[in-house]
């Protein structure tokens, strides 16, 4: 039996179909979900809330791209201690298909704290690892080759050398990059091993129908079990409710990510006493962007290909970063002859990011419109964790013979020529609404755990208390991964949907 992929002419007007399980979302824990569900037999239709993006509409202008296949055009943000973006993909593949493709698993001491502090010890055993080692033989995981680096790579290389960080090529599920780096616009050249390329054809070769611009409203129950879904077919041009849908199944998959799935539980009538969307978290960030004495052409070379942790603060990641220029221009901001000066500046660009695991507080709430009003709260001293390390990269620009730095640190110059300039990196009075960063690693708002009163799902991705509702996303970590969470969230997913499914959790 053959699927098939709907897409917006085959879906206007709307829809009712039955199944026998329904998938909501087709990002990483959507996509691997359906597939082991539809390998075991079932009849699997997967709903996505955006189109298919095809290789011609993976344009390298960033504000184009974004506003169509980003949820809220890219800028929908966390509030709380500041404003920070966090951007995921509206589109079939979800965000698989904009991020960087790094893949890494659990760190072993991560790991142990989810199986001491949320009771999962089937995490100690052998299937976590057998689910991880599929999935890298699957997507083709390996370190970046040296040909695709381009120089920011090798800048950043250097940069962590001086800071004393270890570092190498980062794993990325890539096919014959070629460096291009477009990996935030897609991948024009189809090498990134999105699941829409590499795990969605599968579950279509069983079967599945996959519904692209479907946009899931509520979960439908009976008696108190979940039996299905409904909502709105939508035509992203203008954003216009073109025509209701509703899939009707015994077994529903929410996949829909940290901040949709709470929002449709709750929007739904489920929320566990408050637990629904009350644990939220992110991974937090900073930046230190050197403009060097020769050319660097920041554009070219894999997107994120070098990186390493830092051997001081646990659960700290530093990697090299570029995005479509208008984008990081936007960033960097100016007018007038400062934003002239800027654009000559680009070319001699090269930028070094990190991700912190640090000790948020967040919250996930449904709006009157239905989309997720999302808050992050970040203790002051995580800043200040996150800015002295700030104050070591850009120290380590400037003694590169760097000709200035931008941190992007409110109340620090624009343009930091000495090292006497970044002092206030090292000030207590920083806040989180002083920096600069962007929070696009986001879980934890429907916790697993042993604990019926604790967690959100148990340790199989089933809601407690509510038969018929898995979930098999990025919302069920118990807490912050401390590295990029898509090889744990399709781990996860795999392990969830082969127990539902009844498929072996060590067999290839």
């Amino acid at each position: 039996m053959s699927g098939r992929i709907a897409h917006l002419a085959d879906v206007r007007g709307g829809y009712a179909l039955e199944a026998d399980a329904v998938v909501v979302g087709s990002g990483a824990g959507g996509a691997m979900a359906a597939a082991n569900l539809a390998r075991a037999g079932m009849d699997v239709v997967v709903v996505e809330a955006g189109p298919q993006v095809r290789p011609d509409d993976m344009t390298r202008d960033g504000p184009a791209f974004l506003s169509k296949y980003y949820w809220e055009g890219g800028l929908r943000m966390l509030l709380g201690s500041g404003a920070y973006p966090t951007m995921s993909g509206r589109c079939l593949g979800g965000s698989t298909v904009v991020n960087s493709a790094i893949f890494f698993r659990l760190p072993d001491w991560v790991r142990q704290a989810w199986i001491d502090e949320a009771g999962l010890s089937g995490l100690a055993g052998p299937e976590l690892d057998a689910a991880y080692d599929r999935i890298f033989t699957r997507l083709k995981v390996a370190p970046t080759p040296m040909h695709v680096m381009g120089r920011k790579n090798l800048v950043t290389r250097d940069v962590l050398d001086r800071v004393g960080v270890p570092n190498k090529p980062l794993p990325r599920a890539v096919d014959g990059c070629i460096g291009s780096g477009d990996c935030l616009t897609g991948c024009r050249q189809g090498a990134k091993q999105s699941v829409d390329r590499s795990v969605l054809p599968e579950a279509v070769d069983h079967g599945a129908r996959v519904m692209t611009c479907s946009q899931v409203e509520r979960i439908l129950f009976e008696d108190g079990r979940a039996v299905g879904v409904e909502g709105d077919v939508v035509d992203l041009d203008g954003w216009q409710k073109v025509g209701r849908f509703s899939v009707r199944a015994p077994r529903v998959f929410l996949a829909a990510g940290a901040l949709h799935t709470p929002v449709l539980m709750q929007r739904s009538g489920v929320r566990l006493g408050g637990r629904v969307g009350g644990t939220f978290a992110a991974h937090i960030s900073g930046l230190a962007l050197g403009i060097l004495p020769d050319d660097v052409r920041p554009w070219e070379g894999a997107t994120q290909g070098w990186g390493g942790f830092s051997p001081e603060v646990q659960g700290l990641k530093f990697e090299a970063l570029w995005g479509p220029t208008a984008l990081i221009a936007a960033e960097w901001g100016g007018l007038g002859r400062d934003l002239s000066q800027m654009l000559q500046d680009v070319r001699r660009a090269a930028m070094v990011v990190m991700v912190y695991r640090a000790k948020t507080k967040g919250s996930v709430r449904a709006t009157r419109s239905g989309m997720p009003d999302a808050r992050l709260w970040i203790p002051p001293e995580e800043i200040h964790v996150v800015a002295r390390q700030v104050h070591k990269l850009t120290a380590a620009f400037l003694d590169m013979g760097a000709e200035y730095v931008f941190t992007g640190v409110k109340g620090l110059p624009d343009r930091i020529r000495t090292i006497d300039e970044a002092s206030g990196l090292l000030s207590n009075r920083l806040r989180g609404r002083h920096m600069t960063m962007t929070a696009n690693h986001v879980f934890c708002s429907c916790p697993m755990d042993a604990r019926a009163d604790h967690g959100v799902v148990d340790p199989e991705g089933r809601v407690h208390g509510v038969p018929g509702l898995w979930i098999s996303d990025a919302s069920v970590f118990p807490s912050p991964s401390a590295v990029n969470p898509q090889a744990t969230v399709m781990a996860l997913s795999d392990l969830i949907s082969r127990r539902a499914a009844d498929l072996s959790l060590l067999d290839a």
